[in-house]
């Protein structure tokens, strides 16, 4: 059985300090499985970029991309909101709650890394992982976390006791080595064995989950491997969550990297096909109302603006019509009036929050990112 690390005991706890990668002893063994699945998810992952080439604006699309998967990896940790409260927040006048703040927060986070590494042109270090976890654990938590700090204080899950607080500076330092140098393994597989190394070393006190995770999305962004941050591996995650548990322990008991990127590369791959059947069916989406709106003599005099108004909705697609108004140059009355005949179609619906503010919800499109494919 190869050997992940070594137990060390410090008064009366038992820590376990991992040793570094790439595993050695024997080394990662590309078996046929694995050899299957990592053709199976690359070729996923390229039908995905393809098709985010061809998304309405999707700069401004991704957010319901990161949105959803901001939801399904604080799901995995017991935060639970929903799609329509994160997007209802942001625009309403009132305190979000605990769970919606959090998971605006894995948004905010992820948002913070990238700028990092596509605009400020940084590596994946742990600069960029503390501030990350800064972001995430900004709000909701309080200082209880120490946001944007490794934990200074010996931590317990189950029977689990990560590395003790001295070992935690090497161990990050040897890991963002590892991330930025060559290596013979393909960078697919790698990014699940940071992902597993990352939660062994568990280097912060809360939000160890939800940073692992994210650090998927930013080294496939960072490797070009994904042109925009529309992957959502916590689908998978959260699916097989029992089973995500047991194939990161595998890895420190047992030795076992090989079951555990055999278990990462299916995520990979599902999650990959799940999120090119969403945007498949978000650009039919697109393409209906489009012509609905070219054909359809309600919109005779406004065709132009009706289009505005649809792409808005794209990016935005719970908002009050005041400030589309104003984003969109147009007068209230205008938009209104586009709005209305929508309704009619059946592409927006009235809500009311807070008796006085009405907001407008884009159904079909909501009910994409919704749908379970």
């Amino acid at each position: 059985m190869r050997k992940t690390g070594m137990y060390s005991t410090l008064g009366d706890l038992n820590y376990f300090i991992p040793n570094a990668l790439p595993p050695s002893n024997p080394p990662l063994e590309m078996n046929n499985e694995i050899i299957s699945l990592y053709g199976e998810a690359s070729f996923a992952l390229g039908q995905l970029n393809e098709m985010s080439k061809r998304l309405p604006n999707p700069k401004k699309f991704i957010k319901a991309y990161v949105i959803k998967e901001a939801l399904l990896s604080s799901a995995i940790e017991g935060i639970h909101t929903t799609l329509i409260e994160v997007f209802t927040n942001p625009i309403a006048d009132f305190k979000p709650n605990k769970d919606t703040q959090l998971v605006l927060n894995y948004t905010y986070a992820l948002d913070a890394a990238l700028n990092m590494i596509q605009e400020q042109g940084l590596p994946i270090v742990s600069k960029v992982i503390l501030k990350s976890h800064e972001v995430l654990m900004s709000a909701g938590e309080g200082g209880r976390s120490t946001p944007g700090s490794f934990r200074k204080q010996s931590v317990r899950v189950g029977d689990f006791v990560p590395p003790p607080v001295p070992e935690i500076p090497n161990l990050m330092s040897d890991l963002e080595k590892y991330i930025n140098e060559y290596s013979e393994i393909p960078f697919l597989i790698k990014a699940g064995l940071v992902h597993v190394h990352f939660e062994t070393i568990h280097p912060f006190l809360d939000g160890n989950g939800r940073i692992g995770r994210l650090l998927i999305v930013l080294m496939l962004i960072d490797s070009d491997l994904l042109k925009l941050p529309i992957l959502y591996p916590s689908y998978y995650f959260k699916k097989h969550h029992l089973e995500y548990y047991q194939k990161l322990d595998r890895v420190r008991t047992h030795g076992d990297f090989e079951g555990w990127i055999t278990y990462y590369l299916k995520a990979i791959r599902d999650s990959a096909i799940d999120a090119h059947t969403r945007a498949k069916a978000i650009e039919d989406l697109e393409i209906k109302l489009k012509n609905l709106i070219q054909t359809d003599g309600s919109f005779t005099k406004m065709r132009e603006t009706a289009l505005r108004v649809l792409e808005f909705l794209f990016s935005q697609p719970i908002t009050p019509i005041a400030e589309m108004s104003q984003k969109l140059g147009k007068s209230y009355n205008t938009v209104q009036n586009i709005l209305k005949i929508f309704a009619k179609h059946n592409i927006v619906s009235e809500t009311i929050i807070h008796k006085r503010n009405k907001l407008y919800r884009f159904e079909p499109y909501l009910a994409c990112l919704e749908k379970e494919y």
